[in-house]
């Protein structure tokens, strides 16, 4: 086990367990876990997901504008992440791109501006990554990475239908897994990516070499 070692870069201690999340992006539904994971063993433990839901004033019998409900929204965002970031040393998040309407563009905007405000480094994972961490596969579908998630952390708490719902070509049964759960999954199995790329074992190395150097 490694000594706890005060990192004053960062303002927090690093030893082998650190505190690390996993972010999905979204204007609406913005996903975020924090997990625990064991620098030697690189073993994940979640220790609580979020998803940060914003929605817009429509219908409301006083007129707000379009750019002041929007503003509001992106300080939701903002103030749940902050939130959520807290005492955390690294994140791992897909970035939004490829937009071909307005409305997204926004969305994806202000998504990214929301991750700029962090104030913990962010390693970036692909949307292909993610797929093979999980599913294993990169055409894996939302229902699937929600039931691996929910597979390999059975004692979150996740949120299951009610009651009989059918919706389209969808049908869900009492007791199924919600639709509503794919933005904490996906951060989850962001995590799971974001400890494989080269950056992370890049800034593992380091935090191993620094402990050998002043241990």
């Amino acid at each position: 086990m490694w000594v706890q070692i005060w990192n004053t870069a960062l303002g927090v201690q690093v030893g082998s367990i650190i505190r690390v999340a996993g972010i999905d992006p979204s204007m609406s539904n913005f996903g975020i876990c924090r997990m625990l994971l064991d620098c030697d063993t690189l073993e994940l433990r979640l220790e609580r997901f979020r998803t940060i839901c914003t929605v817009p004033q429509r219908g409301s019998k006083k007129v707000v504008r379009q750019n002041s409900d929007d503003l509001r929204r992106a300080q939701e965002l903002h103030q749940g992440f902050q939130e959520e970031l807290k005492d955390c040393i690294l994140g791992f998040t897909e970035v939004p791109s490829g937009s071909q309407h307005s409305r997204s563009a926004l969305g994806f905007g202000m998504s990214i501006g929301i991750l700029a405000s962090s104030p913990i480094p962010l390693i970036e994972v692909m949307p292909s990554e993610t797929k093979l961490a999980s599913v294993g596969v990169q055409t894996a579908e939302k229902p699937e990475i929600i039931a691996w998630a929910a597979a390999l952390y059975p004692d979150a708490d996740w949120i299951r239908y009610q009651k009989d719902v059918t919706r389209g070509q969808k049908r869900r049964k009492a007791g199924d897994l919600h639709d509503d759960n794919e933005h904490v999954a996906d951060s989850i199995a962001v995590t799971h990516a974001g400890i494989r790329t080269s950056q992370f074992k890049q800034t593992l190395a380091l935090l191993r070499a620094t402990h050998k150097n002043l241990g």
